[in-house]
């Protein structure tokens, strides 16, 4: 800028020019600033979307698991009812086999406590009666020892056999 007179027309050209090249700059930083805090409020809403995207995705992953843990623990459940059941099953078929055991003990030393009872009474009759009477008598009684001592002897093989029947008994009722 030189020193030189201006005319008045000149210096007031200069200084609209000069304030409208403020006011242009002034707008073009204004212009920058509203721009620059745009991109700063698109950036923020990028990043927040990105944030909302992997909340979603871990939220669809944590919801998928524990789906899959339920399946899991019905699967599970289902498992251990069945294996309640057939426990059960088997509890009632020993105590059902341990009853019909008894009831075969049971009825095997009756009928032994009833042979010899009935030995007692040939015995007696022995002594009482003549000798061919006796003679009859010792066969029947020889006969009731033998037929007692074959159940004696049959006595585990029909214990077995009732215990295999119920336990049939059982498998095709159920």
């Amino acid at each position: 800028m030189s020193n030189e007179p201006q005319n008045p027309a000149q210096a007031g050209l200069r200084a609209v020019q000069e304030a409208v090249g403020g006011a242009v700059a002034a707008q073009q930083r204004s212009v920058g600033l509203a721009q620059d805090w745009a991109e700063s409020v698109i950036e923020t809403y990028k990043s927040q979307a990105e944030s909302y995207r992997a909340l979603t995705d871990a939220m669809a992953s944590s919801m998928e698991a524990l789906e899959r843990t339920l399946k899991s623990q019905e699967e599970t459940n289902r498992a251990l009812k069945e294996s309640l059941d057939a426990y059960r099953n088997v509890v009632e078929s020993a105590s059902e086999t341990q009853e019909r055991n008894m009831q075969l003990a049971q009825n095997f030393f009756e009928n032994i406590v009833e042979t010899l009872r009935g030995q007692l009474e040939s015995s007696r009759s022995l002594l009482l009666e003549p000798v061919a009477k006796q003679q009859e008598v010792f066969q029947n009684l020889t006969q009731e020892w033998m037929d007692a001592y074959v159940r004696l002897l049959n006595a585990p093989l029909e214990f077995y056999r009732s215990g295999n029947e119920g336990a049939r008994g059982e498998g095709g009722g159920r």
